[in-house]
């Protein structure tokens, strides 16, 4: 059974940034941080509650979606924004236990060419890796192909019917598997821009940029993508690269 101390709760809180944006709830990270001593055990009551019950409170799954730009001066709404969710602190602070003990409960069952979102790795890691196996293929007299795929509006695709029978597949134990679910369904979301808000809307789909688990369900979704040839992936950027020898070159 999954559970947690209040030490752990306060530790978290204890190193939080004060400077972030504060998410709908409009308590600002400092308090968290400055009283986690105080709160800590009170969350951690209201955490394993959630948890025996595999219910995300609904309180918690409503988010500010902050348009960022992708580039200097945006032009396209639709292609130079990045919709970034802000969400409850405390929603993060809950998502954070839940993603490493499902990442404790799929060791091994990720692919291991998969670069991102990931503790301990990244696209520096990604990148050596993929110049070794180019390098290595040209200094044998083998051509190299390559195919650069990104999934275009990735996060905002996600089916959550998909993302749950392979969160199944995958064997994610039962209590885990409640809370992933009650996390994903009625979620409610609003823009705000400077002083303009709008109202709430609830989501049918997609997987939030900006939570703690988004980045995690997403990777649990396209886990299962592979090929014949070499594989290389960094979220939902994927590399494909064919070794040719040189008899097969034309």
């Amino acid at each position: 059974m999954c559970s947690i101390e209040p030490y752990q709760i306060e530790r978290k809180l204890a190193h939080l940034n004060p400077h972030k944006a504060c998410g709908p709830d409009e308590i600002p990270y400092r308090f968290w941080r400055d009283f986690s001593a105080r709160l800590a055990e009170p969350l951690c009551c209201i955490f394993n509650c959630s948890l025996r019950k595999g219910v995300f409170p609904s309180v918690w799954k409503r988010a500010n979606v902050t348009p960022v730009p992708k580039v200097a001066t945006p032009v396209d709404i639709t292609k130079d924004l990045r919709p970034i969710s802000l969400t409850p602190t405390v929603s993060k602070v809950l998502e954070s236990f839940d993603g490493q003990w499902i990442l404790d409960e799929l060791d091994g069952k990720l692919d291991g060419r998969q670069y991102g979102a990931l503790k301990g790795i990244s696209t520096t890691h990604e990148l050596v890796d993929i110049l070794h196996h180019w390098h290595h293929a040209i200094e044998n007299n083998c051509a190299v192909r390559a195919v650069f795929l990104d999934y275009a509006k990735a996060f905002d695709h996600v089916d959550h019917s998909i993302v749950i029978q392979k969160l199944l597949d995958l064997g994610v134990s039962k209590v885990l598997f409640r809370c992933l679910c009650s996390f994903l369904v009625e979620r409610k979301q609003r823009v705000k821009f400077s002083e303009y808000i709008t109202d709430r809307l609830t989501l049918n789909g997609c997987m939030l940029q900006g939570s703690y688990l988004g980045p995690l369900i997403f990777l649990i979704l396209i886990n299962d993508l592979t090929a014949r040839c070499l594989l290389h992936k960094f979220v939902d950027d994927t590399t494909l690269t064919e070794i040719i020898p040189k008899d097969g070159w034309f």
